[in-house]
């Protein structure tokens, strides 16, 4: 089975998470700009990563535009992981649960333009003026310093969903 993990990322963490899978499924992982969507159609099995904006998973539409026959999608945010979460993400993609997976990333602050510097710094602003913060809003608060909660471990499921559909042969 010929697959490829592609994936856009922001300051990364996905580009991590990208390049795991694919070193365990023994496959390239290229970033989506270097990719001609023809190109895609050529494999059984497209593995697409994105991080998260807005509960949207970054440059999926792009890949969902193209009709593939056989896509798994990871997202990665900030986000504590949970099946909430995800589920929350994958309905919000149009994106069928089982083929959805979401990682944690964490936050470089150094890797941002300004304009996604500003809305983080109106987020955080949001949240320290709460007087009750929620668990996940105290963990967002202490990751803007930055940080990096990337886990390979996390990728497991992934892997074992692309082996369970005979994409357990090398590329």
């Amino acid at each position: 089975m010929r697959k490829i993990v592609v994936y856009q990322s922001g300051t990364g963490f996905t580009a991590k998470y990208a390049g795991w899978i694919a070193e365990e499924l023994g496959c390239e992982a290229r970033e989506y700009k270097s990719v001609k969507a023809n190109d895609l159609l050529g494999f059984d099995m497209v593995i697409y990563g994105g991080w998260i904006m807005a509960n949207m998973v970054v440059g999926y539409d792009k890949i969902k535009a193209l009709n593939l026959k056989n896509v798994i999608v990871f997202g990665v945010g900030m986000s504590v992981p949970s099946v909430e979460t995800a589920e929350k993400i994958a309905s919000q993609n149009q994106i069928p649960c089982d083929r959805f997976f979401y990682f944690e990333g964490g936050y470089n602050p150094d890797k941002l333009g300004f304009a996604k510097k500003m809305m983080v710094n109106m987020i955080k602003k949001s949240i320290e003026k709460k007087e009750e913060k929620t668990a996940e809003e105290q963990h967002m608060l202490a990751s803007f310093a930055g940080a990096d909660y990337t886990d390979r471990e996390a990728t497991k499921k992934l892997i074992e969903k692309v082996y369970a559909e005979g994409g357990n042969e090398s590329k």
